[in-house]
């Protein structure tokens, strides 16, 4: 058994051929690699399922898209039942479209076990650099101090497996989009920290990314296309709303990027419209209290 015990759960859904190779990346670097495939086109599912001539790469497949944080929590809890992966302490999360270095876990967990205060540590995550425009979110630097966050990005985040089970998995009514949110702020919530570590880097695509200038500056453009703007903005507000009273720091800070990033789509994304229109009705069913699966 690898030394760093960790396992990964990746979730796809018809993803493009890089995924073979990230995937093998992942499995490289820790013990077991369990992939659930949300329901993709079948002749995906066939190729998908090659994987598994890699000893430890497990594939799932659902017949249709449950949701990124029903998928997320299949995967953790194949590896809750797993009996050969009892020894595991830690579990990884990954998006299709991401891809690690040789050695990613070792690299991570050397950051941890220099860490004074590992108790209060939660989630550990890297320093993502965004694929299509190659920028780092922080600066990489050789101290291999963490930097505490009070929120990351599921992909390439590594967490204590006891967290699961102390907080619970993922929420599941969310669908997809700001399941990592919610669930930092609900570890934050119990006591726990956030940490990044911005020694270890990993490529990551955040969606169909463009920079412009504005007024000057350099800005960024996710170009989300308007399904995922509608989960955005209705799971934004439940969070919001769940986490008012403890967390109204984080809200300030992200409310102000949201107001920067809508006026990013009015000057720069295309289909603005329904865009626009999709987050309205993600403002109306966060009021109505409408979870789940959205009819967009």
């Amino acid at each position: 058994m690898k030394e760093n015990k960790v396992a990964s759960v990746m979730v796809t859904y018809n993803p493009d051929s890089e995924v073979y190779d990230n995937a093998k990346s992942i499995a490289d670097s820790c013990i077991h690699l369990v992939i659930i495939d949300n329901g993709s086109m079948p002749n995906i599912q066939e190729r998908l399922k090659l994987l598994e001539h890699q000893q430890n790469i497990t594939v799932i497949m659902n017949t249709n898209n449950k949701g990124l944080g029903h998928a997320l929590n299949q995967g953790i809890l194949y590896l809750f039942s797993s009996p050969e992966l009892d020894e595991i302490e830690w579990i990884a999360t990954f998006d299709q479209d991401s891809k690690v270095e040789n050695g990613y876990f070792s690299k991570m967990l050397d950051s941890y076990k220099r860490f004074q205060h590992k108790e209060s540590l939660a989630i550990l995550a890297p320093n993502w650099i965004e694929k299509k425009i190659e920028q780092n979110q922080l600066q990489q630097n050789e101290t291999g101090l963490l930097i505490e966050q009070k929120t990351v990005i599921t992909s390439g985040s590594l967490v204590k497996k006891k967290i699961f089970k102390e907080i619970g998995l993922f929420e599941e009514e969310y669908f997809i989009d700001f399941l990592d949110h919610e669930f930092c702020l609900r570890a934050r919530s119990r006591g726990y920290k956030i940490f990044i570590s911005p020694q270890v880097s990993m490529i990551h695509n955040l969606g169909n990314t463009q920079q412009h200038k504005l007024l000057g500056s350099q800005v960024m453009a996710t170009n989300h296309n308007y399904v995922r703007r509608y989960y955005i903005t209705r799971n934004r507000l439940f969070t919001y709303k769940k986490y008012f009273k403890t967390e109204k720091e984080w809200i300030k800070e992200d409310f102000i990027a949201t107001a920067k990033e809508f006026i990013i789509i009015l000057l720069f994304e295309k289909n603005r419209g329904k865009k626009i229109r999709s987050m309205f009705k993600g403002v109306i069913d966060a009021i109505r209290g409408k979870k789940g699966a959205g009819n967009i």
